[in-house]
């Protein structure tokens, strides 16, 4: 188990939460891991109707952890890829709205970004 993602479920809605907030949430291995085992878990659960990705701290996702792929310590391959390859087939099935949040800037100020699609 990664402490890098953060799992609550709650009335129905999950929240999962990118927890490396002084990389900005930088993706890591272990991070991608835990995100494409919950998500293949949480699209079985009839019990979660909404998934809610976040990130903890200031920055919601600065992406791959490019310090670490520079190492060659992170990924065989692309990260693109791999999050392709394990997430079109447990989402392809999933109702087409999306919601993803960014941290406040400040305590006072929320921002939410969502989209909704029709498939």
């Amino acid at each position: 188990m990664t402490t890098d993602l953060l799992e609550t479920i709650r009335d129905g809605v999950a929240v999962l939460t990118m927890n490396r907030p002084d990389r900005l949430n930088a993706l890591s291995g272990p991070m991608l891991d835990a995100m494409l085992e919950a998500l293949h878990r949480l699209a079985e659960d009839n019990e979660v109707g909404a998934v809610v990705l976040t990130g903890a701290g200031r920055g919601f996702c600065a992406g791959g952890d490019v310090k670490a792929m520079a190492e060659g310590t992170e990924f065989v391959g692309t990260m693109e890829e791999k999050a392709q390859a394990s997430l079109s087939p447990a989402t392809s099935g999933w109702p087409a709205t999306t919601l993803a949040s960014a941290p406040p800037s400040h305590e006072s100020d929320t921002r939410v970004t969502s989209e909704a699609a029709t498939t």
